[in-house]
């Protein structure tokens, strides 16, 4: 378990380009001759995007609920329909 936690520590670094030159250059070798590395990376990567993806929408609906907000409030609303007319 230790193991499997310290590669994919290892993996997130490496995504995350928080790596050393070195360590980054070792590591990529090592995904060179371990296929099964490899694919962990890619599903690691494939993880990472999602929870980024997540994050932002998460935030673009906070944000519409501001604006929203915002929108209600009428010295707001005209000033913002009298800037985009």
């Amino acid at each position: 378990m230790r193991k499997q936690l310290a590669e994919v520590k290892e993996i997130e670094q490496f995504l995350l380009q928080k790596m050393p030159a070195a360590s980054r250059l070792v590591f990529q070798a090592r995904m060179l001759v371990t296929p099964q590395l490899r694919e962990r990376v890619r599903g690691q990567q494939k993880a990472l995007r999602l929870v980024q993806w997540l994050a932002r929408q998460d935030q673009r609906e906070k944000l519409d609920i501001v604006f929203q907000r915002l929108m209600k409030e009428d010295t707001f609303h005209h000033s913002i329909t009298t800037i985009f007319k």
